[in-house]
């Protein structure tokens, strides 16, 4: 990154009531939201200063989200809360970088950060991701490949969609949220404490409307107080891969105390037993076709 801010903007806000998810807590489809107004605020300034500068053309209709870093630091959990997003751009060899940061207002009217971002925008790529391709949370080797336990068939909402038919990210990240709560749901019960979505890493692509997809999962990492969950949504005509994504889930002891909750021995073999897809979150038949209610997905504590 660098310490030019191209394009800077502030942009200020307000939690919504719709922004709640069912334990109170901003969803992670509003923080996703909250980052979107950002970038599109930083493409249209950045189209509307191109003409005078070389090597700047741009065509914002023509630009979608390619790639992106979220991560998740601070919960909101009151309507009404006041939001300050600020972001600018960072030339990319293949693209455009949009860095973001989204803060909350306190009583005592400080800033607090709640969530980063890194977004590569530009023209929307060929339809399909690599079929083995998996967005990496790091550096390092990437975690072995293994089966999909946990398969959700939906499909591609007119809201899923956004410029040149690449998927929303609005709608990737429902269909992430959909998709996570489908593979934690069914082992859930046997961890305790409160689980977060602590960073998400996604690409995604084109997708036609209408078309039905597959939303597979894995868990892919297990850390000391956190786990890796890997998902993909693949169209079922082509099987083109749509949307790659890993997102780390954290335990944290709890709101007052964020600190992690390191695993016990027992959970700690429940999630070895579900990363090998023979445990409570082996193979089951896959879902009817159709979209989970958003507001019972927990969409910031899963």
């Amino acid at each position: 990154m660098t310490a030019s801010r191209d394009f800077e903007q502030t942009v200020r806000m307000a939690v919504r009531f719709s922004d709640l998810d069912v334990a109170g807590h901003v969803n992670n489809v509003a923080w996703m939201r909250f980052v979107q107004v950002g970038v599109s605020q930083v493409l249209a300034a950045r189209r509307a200063g191109a003409s005078g500068r070389p090597g700047h053309a741009w065509d914002h209709r023509e630009r979608g989200w390619l790639w992106a870093d979220v991560r998740y630091h601070r919960a909101v959990r009151e309507a009404g809360t006041p939001i300050t997003v600020r972001a600018w751009a960072v030339d990319h060899r293949d693209g455009v970088l949009v860095a973001c940061e989204v803060g909350a207002g306190t009583p005592d009217g400080r800033l607090v950060g709640c969530v980063t971002a890194q977004v590569r925008v530009g023209p929307p790529g060929p339809a399909g991701l690599p079929a083995r391709a998996t967005a990496r949370l790091g550096p390092g080797p990437a975690p072995p490949a293994g089966q999909w336990p946990w398969s959700l068939v939906v499909p591609v909402r007119p809201t899923d969609q956004a410029h040149g038919g690449s998927l929303a990210p609005l709608g990737a990240a429902d269909l992430l949220q959909e998709a996570r709560h489908d593979a934690v749901s069914s082992w859930r019960h046997g961890i305790d404490g409160r689980l977060v979505v602590a960073r998400t890493v996604l690409e995604l692509t084109q997708a036609s409307l209408g078309t039905r997809i597959r939303l597979d999962s894995r868990c892919s990492r297990i850390g000391r107080a956190s786990f890796d969950l890997a998902s993909r949504a693949v169209e079922l005509a082509s099987g083109a891969v749509v949307v790659s994504s890993t997102t780390r889930v954290a335990r944290i002891r709890s709101d007052s105390d964020q600190s992690a909750a390191p695993w016990s021995a027992a959970e700690r073999a429940l999630l070895s037993e579900v990363q090998r897809g023979v445990g409570p979150g082996s193979p089951g038949p896959v879902a009817p076709i159709g979209h989970a209610p958003s507001g019972g997905c927990g969409q910031m504590d899963i």
